[in-house]
């Protein structure tokens, strides 16, 4: 059922946003649903009885805090950042328990990573620096670990899509956030890319329950 009601929950905040919707519940709401729907999902299925599982309702919890904060004024913007970030701290040890370390694999992580965070830098405020850094640097420890897996290759290459999907979401907002190249339909892009992530790392868990 998750392969129809996921899609379903998230279409409908995609089209909230589509839309142009300004009544703020009905985005807050529209927005949570589907990992709500997650979270809700995981404890049905007992993945609360294994160590990756544990860490993965971890990754789901803080982004749906993540996703509430975010919901508010910009103000509150760091404290979001500070949700996602232990998310992807979940996401990392989930990926890891049980799997190799392989260092060669972090590389492709650290070039991107580098590379997009030099290229934003001129735009983030002083304050924001240190941060932004930590977060760019749990996002790309993130994508590494989905990488360094040895697991069947369809979870493997499930959790990899999601990572990147993740990274994605994380290097739009940070490209509306820190430079004036906001895309079109800006909302639509990072929530329709970020249900993806959240989407794919949960299936690539699948199998290891």
């Amino acid at each position: 059922m998750i392969y129809i009601i996921f899609p379903i929950l998230a279409l409908v905040h995609l089209g909230v946003l589509f839309l142009g919707s300004d009544i703020f519940l009905v985005r807050l709401i529209s927005k949570i649903i589907p990992i709500l729907y997650l979270i809700a999902l995981s404890v049905g299925e007992g993945r609360w009885k294994t160590r990756a599982g544990i860490w993965l309702g971890i990754g789901l919890v803080f982004s749906l805090g993540g996703d509430t904060i975010l919901a508010f004024p910009d103000k509150y913007f760091v404290f979001g950042l500070g949700s996602f970030l232990i998310a992807q701290v979940g996401y990392s040890v989930s990926f890891s328990w049980g799997n190799p370390v392989h260092f060669l694999r972090l590389i492709p992580y650290v070039i991107f990573g580098a590379s997009y965070f030099y290229w934003l830098l001129p735009g983030i405020a002083p304050a924001l620096t240190i941060p932004v850094a930590v977060y760019v640097s749990a996002i790309c420890v993130m994508g590494w670990r989905s990488a360094a897996r040895e697991v069947s290759s369809r979870d493997r290459w499930l959790g990899i899509l999601g990572a990147i999907s993740f990274i994605i979401s994380d290097s739009i907002i940070a490209l509306g956030q820190f430079t004036p190249n906001k895309l079109p339909f800006h909302g639509v892009w990072v929530m329709s890319t970020y249900y993806i992530a959240q989407f794919l790392i949960y299936l690539s868990q699948e199998e290891e329950e």
